[in-house]
This record gives structure tokens, C-alpha cells and sequence, in this order.
């Protein structure tokens, strides 16, 4: 199943309308805090997260910092942290820079439909859904008032909204939501290419389950090609794209496409990211899968075994991601004739699944 991308580039949503917004704020012409923050949208635009994370929080906690100033490192972060999947201290940053905009009318309300995107697409990520939907909503009814001079703005809002008719199996209208968001991105005068990426995406995943493979085809590699005319071919923000292509690929039994997808994810992750990182280890995995069907035995072993350590020691040993990676090398080491192994990772995928099946949360 193909994955929703929803978002693309990190930082596009806050950054789309950064410059108005400085302009709009109080500040002396050498803050520090200013040009922190300036340096941590740089920083982010070339794929430098660490530096950005850290320009951006000492924008933040700069002596002196106007609440303007702030209220945009906040979403800067909050976006940044979406993106490398820290979604605890992403809700966590959000909410602060939402919270300041409803408490201070001063300050620059178009802000408000940007960040409640940001959250709506965080609750998502979370299983949040009906949080997800108010919050988007409310996001579409003050962007309308807000922000009708930023096409690209509403196009991201009616994409998010999208995700969510997709996630509660609503596909006509998820894909109403797309097309409307591909036609605002498309009448934007402004760079839209990581703003088109993901909506292209996650169209083609559409066409996906009406069984349009052409179309699903033709819409991924539209996507991943505008998004590196923006961001660049070695941009990190292109892996989700990459890893949509590969598994198209690996499904449609075209594997030599698969691997060149999945590999170029696995290296410009593992870059960025580093190697204790989930996303880093989400595309080992893939990498590792469809090297298996290719008879690079060694290979895909090493790649298993490293993404698994990495996800037990990141998420923890009862998380469905190592479930799923379990079940995925036990096929692997089934299909290499090593089923004692295989029968002990499958065992204790199973034991992970029961026991979350079985938990009950208490509010």
C-alpha cells in the first residue's frame, strides 16, 4: 500500500509567507534572534536539520525576542519536528506558537490557519482523526478569511484535508480535496513545486486504489520530478517520494526500479538523518525487502538486522514498526531455509500485535 505524503518539504508552510511577515513585525535592524531564525529557514531549505533545530531554538530563546519573531521560529520548529518524526515535541511546539496567536490579537493572525494545518496533520500521524478534522476545518475557515492572496497556503490545507477523507476511506471526496488542491498550487505564481509533490502523491495514491496504474505511475514521477526541480536531487524531503515509487515498483514485480528507489532513500536519509533514525531504518527495511526477492542474500540480512536494532532501540521493543519488520525478515529467513530463527521473530510479532489488541487506554 502506498504511503500518503501529505507533506513534503518541511518548512514550505511558515516560509511561504516568512518575508511578509518579518516585514510585518517590530524588531532592530541587528536582532539575533532574527537572524536565527533566517539562518534556521536556510539551514532547513539545504537539509541541514541539526543546524536548523538548533538556529531555531536559540531564535527562540534569544534575550530580547519579539513574540512575532517567536510565534515564527515556533511553527518553523513544530514543522521541523513533524518532519523527522519527534511528534510529542512537534505538538508540544505547535500548540505554544497556536496558543500565543489566540492570546495576543497583536500579532499577525495569518498564522493561525498555517500552523492549525501543521497540527491537523500531526494528529493524523497520530490516529487522531476527529481531532484531525476539527482542526483542519477551522484551518479552511480562517484561511479563506486570511489567507486568499496565498494560494499555496489553501492548497496544502485542502491536501491535509484530503489525507483524512483517505484515511476514513472516503476516496471520492479525498479526491475532490486533491484536485482542488492541485488547481490552487498550479495557479500560484510562487515556486510550487514542494507544494504540488505531495499533492501529486497523494492523488496518485487515489488512482492507486481505483487500480489506474498508468495514471498512478505518471502522478508519482510528476511528483518526485517538480519537488527535485524545487528542493534539489539530494534533498531529504524527496525520500517519502522515492519510497512511494519503490513500492509501486516492488508491487508491479518491477524489482531493479524498486532497489534504485528504495537505495536513493535508504543513502539521502542515512545522510541527513543518520543511522539511529526511524525513517533511516523505514527505508532499510524497504531496501532490505526487495533485495531479498533479488537473491542479495547478505545484503538484505545486514540491512534487517541494523534497521531492527536501530527501531528496538528508538521505539522500543513492543512498537508495531518492529512488528512489522519482524514479520518481514522472518519471510526472509523462511525463504533462506532458516525457520527456527523465523519462527522465533514471528512468535513475538504475533505476542507485540496480541498485546496491543488487547490493551485498553484509560482517559
Amino acid at each position: 500500500m502506498l504511503n500518503k505524503c501529505c507533506r513534503s518539504s518541511p518548512f514550505y508552510l511558515c516560509s511561504a509567507i516568512l518575508i511578509i511577515l518579518l516585514a510585518q513585525t517590530s524588531y532592530s535592524e541587528d536582532s539575533s534572534s532574527q537572524n536565527f531564525l533566517i539562518s534556521g529557514k536556510r539551514a532547513s531549505a539545504a537539509g541541514n536539520y541539526d543546524q536548523a533545530e538548533n538556529d531555531l531554538r536559540r531564535a527562540i530563546d534569544e534575550a530580547g525576542a519579539t513574540d512575532a519573531v517567536t510565534v515564527l521560529a515556533l511553527g518553523e520548529l513544530g514543522s521541523l519536528l513533524l518532519t523527522e518524526g519527534r511528534l510529542g515535541e512537534s505538538e508540544s511546539v505547535l500548540n505554544r506558537a497556536i496558543g500565543m496567536i489566540r492570546s495576543n490579537h497583536a500579532l499577525n493572525q495569518r498564522q493561525l490557519p498555517i500552523l492549525l494545518g501543521m497540527l491537523g496533520h500531526l494528529y493524523q500521524k497520530t490516529g487522531k482523526l476527529r481531532e484531525s478534522e476539527k482542526t483542519l476545518d477551522e484551518a479552511l475557515q480562517l484561511g479563506a478569511k486570511l489567507l486568499a492572496d496565498s494560494p499555496l497556503s489553501m492548497a496544502d490545507l485542502y491536501n491535509d484535508l484530503g489525507v483524512l477523507h483517505l484515511k476514513t476511506q472516503n476516496r471520492s471526496q479525498a479526491e475532490k480535496d486533491f484536485k482542488k488542491a492541485l488547481q490552487l498550487a498550479q495557479n500560484s505564481t510562487t515556486d510550487n513545486g514542494p507544494h504540488l509533490g505531495p499533492i501529486l502523491a497523494n492523488l496518485a495514491s487515489v488512482y492507486y486504489s481505483q487500480q489506474k496504474w498508468s495514471l498512478t505511475e505518471s502522478a508519482m514521477l510528476q511528483s518526485l520530478h517538480v519537488t527535485e526541480e524545487s528542493l534539489g536531487s539530494e534533498h531529504p524531503d524527496i525520500c517519502p517520494l522515492l519510497n512511494n515509487l519503490g513500492v509501486f515498483y516492488f508491487l508491479k514485480g518491477r524489482l531493479a526500479e524498486a532497489e534504485a528507489m528504495h537505495r536513493r532513500a535508504f543513502v539521502l536519509r542515512r545522510k541527513a538523518f543518520g543511522t539511529e533514525n526511524t525513517q533511516t531504518a523505514m527505508s532499510a527495511v524497504n531496501l532490505a525487502e526487495v533485495l531479498s526477492f533479488e537473491g542479495k542474500s547478505d545484503e538484505a540480512e545486514i540491512l534487517f538486522a541494523e534497521a531492527l536494532k536501530t527501531q528496538e532501540r528508538t521505539l522500543g521493543f513492543e512498537g508495531p514498526e518492529v512488528a512489522a519488520t519482524l514479520e518481514k525478515f522472518a519471510s526472509f529467513l523462511r525463504r533462506t531455509n532458516n525457520d527456527v530463527l523465523a519462527g522465533e521473530m514471528e512468535h513475538r510479532a504475533n505476542s507485540i500485535r496480541d498485546e496491543r489488541a488487547y490493551t485498553v487506554s484509560v482517559k
